[in-house]
């Protein structure tokens, strides 16, 4: 196998190099693992921003490449021959790397051409376990001197934060570009060292022995392949120790500690009141529950009781003035009110089901139906948030939304305050494991939409002028099930709650 090594598998090596390898070589074990509807979303949005790009003054009289193949380069090497202001999309395959750029921009002056990367982020990403911007600069920069393209500066092109869209869509306020030239350069030989590394390793046919380094990291940073690639970790394991520190899960796993039960002495590790918990519940099998912390909790609750969630869908692009880029649009809301103890529950809804602002709809709805009592929410951080924006974005509101955010309770402090333990939470304080331990019958895996990015996703597509009326309907019956459960769950797990004090 001689397989081209692009920045995107460079990356993926970096983060997990048996990962990647078995993609490469195995691919039959992705069957299982595919991306998920908002996964490809995101990809179809980074498309669209660097679209957009290209009506920037800066990128004037581009050229983007379309051949296939390997007549990409071809056609590449004509356009620089040519001197063609900006190539968008220029290949280059050398040493078995291959390069797309986003950009290359002839320097006239100095007969060089300076490279511009176009991410769909309001923020370069260094480091850490997100995609690393600058070393795919570097890679980038060491394929093209291969190549023996002249070179001039490296640029890093991004959407502004600040940027608040104010009638037309301003290209040039939306974009920022920084020049990221000497942080490249700082880190070009240590890439390339890596890049060596990286194609002998990739290019080997027999599969690499042992397990691979995620075993030292908690369980969101796990790479796709981890169950594969170490079978000796239980589904449920150390590793989902709430906010485990890295040096305290490393301490484990040198000593073949994975399963929770085998946790013999939790307080050498210096762990947190949270751990510790999760650790007794599981051997224990028996959950803690401090009565007159709920108590004390649900006392403090005024009625009436106004169960609220809201969906949200963050667009890279503002579409709607008053937005920026990525600020979550609240095009949906579920409302479960209950006046008093044993009276019926009432249920509001809003959904915006044509392609506009949503906050007006939004906001007067819920100022009809809000008035007094407690707003009980789960994660506070949130519905606050969408709150406060709605009344920067209509003033007339404002006042209300702040005496509303005043009254919000977070029904989630009662789990996440330890004051009730799971083991069937697995750790979490998530509403999704919450909510089958507390009440079994009332799941989300029933549902057309079960989560929170796949609603997101669906509303950006019903209201899409290119979705067809049926299938509009259906998406939009799909969405109240999905937002009403939500509420209805807060109402279930707080009654039960009720129930028990």
């Amino acid at each position: 196998m001689n397989q081209s090594i692009s920045k995107t598998i460079f990356q993926e090596f970096l983060s997990c190099p048996k990962n990647i390898w078995l993609k490469l070589h195995k691919p039959e074990l992705l069957d299982k693992f595919v991306l998920s509807e908002f996964e490809l979303h995101l990809v179809e949005q980074g498309n669209e921003v660097e679209s957009l790009t290209h009506a920037l003054e800066i990128f004037r009289g581009g050229i983007e490449v379309q051949s296939k193949g390997e007549e990409r380069v071809t056609e590449t090497l004509r356009l620089m021959t040519e001197k063609i202001p900006v190539i968008f999309q220029a290949t280059f395959i050398e040493d078995g790397f291959i390069v797309r750029n986003d950009a290359l921009k002839y320097n006239a002056a100095d007969k060089c051409w300076d490279l511009y990367e176009i991410k769909a982020t309001n923020s370069i990403h260094e480091g850490g376990h997100t995609r690393d911007h600058i070393v795919d600069i570097a890679f980038q920069v060491s394929v093209l001197r291969r190549a023996n393209v002249p070179l001039g500066k490296c640029f890093h092109v991004r959407l502004n934060k600040e940027y608040v869209r104010a009638g037309d869509l301003d290209v040039e306020a939306l974009f920022e570009i920084e020049d990221v030239t000497e942080r490249v350069q700082g880190c070009i030989a240590e890439v390339e060292a890596k890049m060596e590394v990286a194609i002998e390793y990739l290019n080997n046919e027999k599969e690499p022995v042992g397990g691979c380094e995620c075993v030292y990291s908690g369980r969101r940073n796990h790479c796709t392949m981890f169950g594969y690639i170490n079978p000796q970790v239980p589904d449920y394991s150390v590793h989902d120790l709430s906010r485990i520190h890295k040096t305290k899960l490393v301490k484990l796993v040198e000593q073949g500690i994975y399963a929770l039960g085998d946790i013999s002495d939790p307080d050498d590790l210096k762990l947190s009141e949270k751990q510790r918990n999760q650790i007794v519940v599981h051997k224990l099998q028996k959950p803690i529950i401090d009565i007159e912390k709920i108590r004390e909790e649900l006392n403090a609750l005024t009625f009436p009781l106004y169960f609220l969630d809201y969906e949200s869908f963050p667009s890279a692009i503002p579409v709607f003035n008053g937005y920026s880029p990525y600020q979550q649009i609240p095009f949906q809301f579920s409302l479960h009110i209950l006046r008093e103890l044993g009276a019926e529950l009432e249920h509001v809804e809003y959904l915006q089901t044509a392609f506009k602002d949503p906050s007006e709809g939004v906001a007067e709805l819920l100022k009809e139906h809000v008035v007094g009592g407690t707003v009980v929410v789960w994660y506070k951080p949130f519905e606050t948030a969408r709150n406060t924006e709605i009344g920067k974005r209509l003033p007339q509101y404002a006042a209300f939304f702040e005496q509303m955010n005043s009254s919000v309770y977070d029904l989630m402090d009662i789990f996440s305050g330890q004051h009730y333990v799971h083991d069937g939470f697995r750790g979490s304080t998530s509403i999704k494991k919450v909510l089958p331990i507390i009440a079994p019958e009332l799941r989300y895996d029933d549902l057309e939409i079960h989560e929170g990015a796949q609603a997101s996703k669906s509303w950006w597509t019903m209201v899409a002028p290119e979705t067809s009326n049926m299938e509009k309907s259906e998406i939009e019956k799909n969405l109240k099930i999905y937002c009403g459960r939500d509420t209805y769950a807060m109402y279930v797990i707080w009654k039960h709650l009720q129930e028990m004090v």
